[in-house]
């Protein structure tokens, strides 16, 4: 890969390429069901029609002709607040870069990419999850610990 490093926004064609990428960070995760077919298989559906829409944006950078690294953004739309004024959120997801490209500053390009598409959209913020590993590279682009503790409800 050359020093300057390109990224693109992603087309609803590289959505294999951005489960392959889910994939890589799920198995990173520890998650036990990262190589089932079933949950692949609905991502690619949903990445094809995502890509396609105006509420998502995927951000890649390419090497040799294959996506080695991405990051995904979504807007969710609710009840403006007085720290939401707008009601347009913006969620950052599917942060990775396959190990062969890491080091190279790839997930920091692709994030700052999504960051700046979702300003561009006129979101009122931007959250993501992290993982310990990615927490440093998130803390040095301005992202804060929030003051509402996030719960979840699983079935």
């Amino acid at each position: 890969m050359t020093v300057d490093v390109v990224v693109r926004r992603a087309r609803p064609g590289d959505a294999p390429a951005l489960v392959a990428l889910r994939v890589e960070l799920m198995r990173a995760m520890g998650e036990p069901d990262a190589e089932a077919p079933e949950w692949q298989e609905r991502a690619l559906v949903w990445f094809r029609a995502a890509l396609s829409g105006e509420d998502a944006a995927a951000f890649v950078v390419d090497d040799d002709g294959e996506v080695v690294a991405g990051a995904l953004v979504t807007l969710s739309r609710g009840a403006p607040s007085a720290r939401n004024a707008r009601g347009l959120t913006a969620h950052v997801t599917n942060v990775c870069t396959l190990p062969r490209a890491r080091g190279r500053g790839l997930a920091r390009t692709c994030v700052e990419a999504a960051v700046g598409w979702a300003r561009a959209a006129r979101a009122d913020s931007v959250a993501l999850h992290t993982t310990p590993e990615g927490e440093r590279l998130y803390r040095s682009l301005g992202f804060t610990d929030t003051t509402y503790t996030e719960l979840r409800l699983r079935w």
